[in-house]
């Protein structure tokens, strides 16, 4: 009996293999190379023949306001204060006494006067007090022109010229306009980022030191095309692009990258100025395949 049931087991498992070996084959048959290629005669697209035109992507940073001049006022020699003529908050010219020292034995006072012409930010002592050497008699800032700090990613600062239009929005709401002044050559060495300053005109004095904002930088034109956001698409490795064709009729993914959305479509770049881009049977096709292709563009402005 129980070399009848081992031949009998033996004969079931064996069924078995044969049944999923068949069933292999025949799964193999379904994705192969040939069924792909009777696909690719069977397909049709719709492309529109679009021409892109030269487009500024914005570049957006979180950064701070930074006065263009601040110093702390040092003295060169120590000596006791025997005069401060103006008080916190003053506005100075360059040129005027911040601090004046005794120094028992000398006839000539030494004086310590404002390098440029700014406001005082804080003054660090009074008269009577003992000033060492190396010790600060005043903190003097000058706001005008002010400085936007941006940190720019490494990928994005070969976008950027000395001179691009930016526009930032201050934490309150407001918002100004500057252009770049200066672009670092050399990045951080913890956050791989380049130090990006922007020059804003600040006469009237409104805009402050250390003030948050939202920074917006021109960056080079490059060629756009404008698409409905239905035909976008991801790869196999999750990059987001659309299909074009090429001019054998091939299907070709092209990566892209948003600079603009707006309520008539989306603006992207990382096409060729004139470009085939499938509008109607996009996820229908895959990399490669030729297909059939009717043609539209858009009407004339």
């Amino acid at each position: 009996m129980k070399v009848k049931q081992t031949y009998k087991t033996a004969a079931i498992t064996a069924t078995f293999l044969i049944i999923w070996m068949i069933s292999g084959s025949l799964v193999e048959e379904k994705v192969s190379p040939k069924s792909e290629s009777s696909l690719a005669t069977l397909s049709s697209v719709t492309v529109l023949n679009s021409q892109g035109i030269m487009k500024s992507k914005t570049i957006k940073a979180s950064g701070f306001t930074e006065a263009d001049k601040f110093i702390q006022v040092r003295a060169e020699i120590g000596g006791r204060v025997i005069s401060t003529p103006y008080k916190q908050g003053d506005y100075v010219k360059e040129g005027d006494l911040l601090c004046q020292l005794y120094i028992a034995g000398r006839e000539a006072y030494p004086k310590i006067v404002a390098p440029f012409s700014g406001y005082l930010e804080s003054l660090r002592v009074d008269k009577g007090d003992y000033l060492n050497t190396g010790g600060i008699c005043a903190s003097l800032i000058d706001s005008n022109p002010m400085l936007l700090i941006a940190d720019i990613a490494e990928k994005e600062i070969a976008d950027i010229d000395v001179g691009a239009n930016t526009m930032a929005r201050l934490i309150s709401g407001d918002e100004i306009m500057g252009k770049v002044s200066f672009i670092a050559t050399s990045a951080d060495k913890n956050t791989r980022t380049f130090r990006v300053e922007i020059q804003v005109d600040n006469k009237d004095r409104k805009i402050r030191d250390g003030v948050s904002a939202e920074i917006y930088i021109e960056s080079k034109k490059v060629f756009s095309h404008k698409i409905s956001p239905s035909i976008l698409a991801l790869n196999d490795q999750g990059k987001l692009g659309i299909r074009t064709v090429n001019e054998g009729n091939a299907v070709e993914f092209r990566e892209i990258e948003i600079l603009e959305d707006t309520t008539e479509g989306l603006w992207i770049s990382g096409l060729e100025e004139n470009e085939r881009i499938i509008t109607l049977g996009q996820e229908y096709v895959f990399q490669g395949q030729t297909v059939k292709v009717k043609e539209m563009s858009l009407p004339e402005a």
